[in-house]
């Protein structure tokens, strides 16, 4: 290969190398952003849920997340508010109230033709929905499975390796190439020694 063509493809390759760090960098400070923002809602008890049924459509579309503020007390809740509640031993439901009589409260899924048959309680209350991001739980159920938690980790891994390449300064033209890939042509002034 003739060295203008050599150099033409060390640019692309740098320039590819570059935008692939600069991707890598912008997705890591996303993941520690995110991070932070659900560790913080954590920290004041307000906690995200993935709406796996169809039952909230249209308010709330399945795959949404739904971030429920435990601290809202069962007596704070309103007809027409939205609260999550266990049903039975392990079911988790997120259900608009239609009524309250005596400390019970009556739910119905939006979607759904009859309310609920078991009313709400303080034993089986959880807390208030404050705010749904629509479609980003189906991210979190891909993660349950196997491929997804093989997939992340690979992920992980990659962004740890591209921010541990070094790079250096092209003498030249002061801009950062990868180590290694770039040789400078010598000045017919330079000599060896």
């Amino acid at each position: 290969m003739a060295l203008p063509e050599q150099r033409t493809v060390t640019v692309i390759l740098r320039t590819i190398w570059s935008a692939v760090q600069k991707a890598a960098s912008f997705v890591t400070t996303l993941i520690i952003i995110c991070a932070i923002a659900v560790t913080a809602l954590f920290l004041a008890k307000i906690k995200p849920y993935v709406v796996t049924t169809g039952s909230m459509v249209p308010a709330i579309p399945v795959h949404s997340v739904c971030f429920v503020n435990e601290n809202a007390t069962l007596e704070s809740i309103a007809v027409g508010d939205v609260i999550s509640f266990r049903m039975g031993e392990s079911a988790l439901v997120t259900h608009r109230v239609t009524a309250i009589n005596d400390g019970r409260y009556t739910t119905k899924g939006d979607a759904n033709n009859t309310e609920d048959t078991s009313p709400v309680t303080a034993e089986n209350y959880i807390g208030k929905t404050v705010f749904v991001i629509p479609k980003i739980g189906t991210a979190a159920v891909f993660l349950h499975r196997r491929t997804g938690r093989v997939l992340a980790a690979v992920v992980i891994v990659l962004l740890m390796v591209t921010s541990f390449i070094p790079t250096k300064k092209d003498e030249k033209t002061g801009k950062e190439i990868k180590s290694g890939t770039f040789k400078a042509e010598k000045n017919s002034t330079d000599r060896e020694p």
